[in-house]
């Protein structure tokens, strides 16, 4: 089986991505066609052909992260949408396939597509005001996912959506003890953690479960009389690593300390402080800190995989 990876830079959000084996791995979704699959991991425009001899292809899409606002009491930016699908082709058709630039400097996530058959949106900037910024949503699959959202002060960005369920949002508050409004509505999230918001030294928040991802994370380090976790002293890593592509999109959001916690796979960027931490390749929301015109806070590209 083969795999090719098509990836272009981009201002903004981080382009490229994690490599991934090809879809013969997925466990959850299984092989699809041939096996094949080709990744378009950078914001962009592409052509797609369909292959000699084949009739019915799979397609995932994630729409790109927001950025965090360029002010640290204020909102981050939303998690991109999520949608899988199936559909019947004609060999020698080309697709248009669209991948969305990850939001900067306030802005909103780009959209990610292929052609008119499948989308998702990305994730709303921050705004530099303190409203909720909501996360992208996909359409066209038979599945359908929306990006975590993110509001507040000291707020971390909004994670992507997955195959699992809508991303979890940031949370906010001198201690990231509140998450946005609109969470409830969701029910359970299955996709990328949350970005970590806060404006305190030590952990006080009953919501750090929200910047967990999917599978959870894995600390590491040497307590001894460490008070807060967030100390340098400590590591972070997803639980699951990214082995296929049914697990993009599952990872935690940023929770290191200053306001420097990146998002890893999907998960959305630490909120507070002059570094907030940026979303996670592929779609996640930027934290909100003072940054203006710089490389942090912001939101992570988009991605579409095709499977034939």
């Amino acid at each position: 089986m083969t795999r090719t990876v098509i990836s272009g830079g981009a201002s903004g959000g981080g382009s490229g991505g994690t490599t991934v084996i090809p879809s013969t791995g997925n466990w959850a979704t299984g092989t699809f066609g041939t096996g094949q699959l080709m990744t378009f991991a950078g914001a962009g425009s592409y052509a797609f052909i369909i292959p000699a001899a084949t009739t019915s292809i799979r397609v995932r899409v994630f729409g790109a992260g927001g950025s965090g606002s360029t002010n640290v009491s204020q909102s981050g930016g939303g998690g991109g949408g999520f949608a899988l699908g199936t559909f019947t082709v004609t060999a020698g058709t080309s697709y248009t396939v669209t991948v969305g630039a990850g939001g900067y400097n306030n802005s909103s996530g780009g959209s990610s597509s292929f052609g008119s058959l499948i989308s998702a949106t990305g994730g709303a900037g921050g705004a530099n005001n303190t409203s909720e910024k909501v996360g992208g949503t996909g359409s066209g699959g038979t599945v359908n996912y929306k990006g975590g959202n993110s509001q507040g002060t000291y707020s971390g960005g909004g994670g992507v959506a997955c195959l699992f369920g809508p991303g979890n949002p940031g949370t906010y508050g001198n201690g990231g003890d509140s998450v946005p409004s609109g969470h409830n509505s969701l029910g359970r999230s299955g996709g990328a953690g949350g970005g970590f918001g806060k404006n305190s030294t030590v952990y006080t928040s009953d919501y750090k479960g929200f910047s967990l991802g999917t599978f959870g994370m894995i600390m590491t380090g040497a307590e001894g009389r460490q008070q807060s976790p967030e100390s340098a002293v400590f590591a972070f890593s997803p639980a699951q690593p990214t082995t296929c592509v049914d697990l993009l999109g599952t990872g935690p959001g940023g929770v290191t300390p200053g306001g420097k916690g990146d998002g890893i796979n999907g998960g959305g960027g630490q909120g507070g402080g002059s570094r907030p931490g940026r979303g996670g390749w592929p779609g996640g929301g930027g934290g909100s800190g003072s940054s203006t015109n710089s490389v942090y806070g912001v939101g992570a590209d988009g991605c579409v995989v095709v499977e034939y």
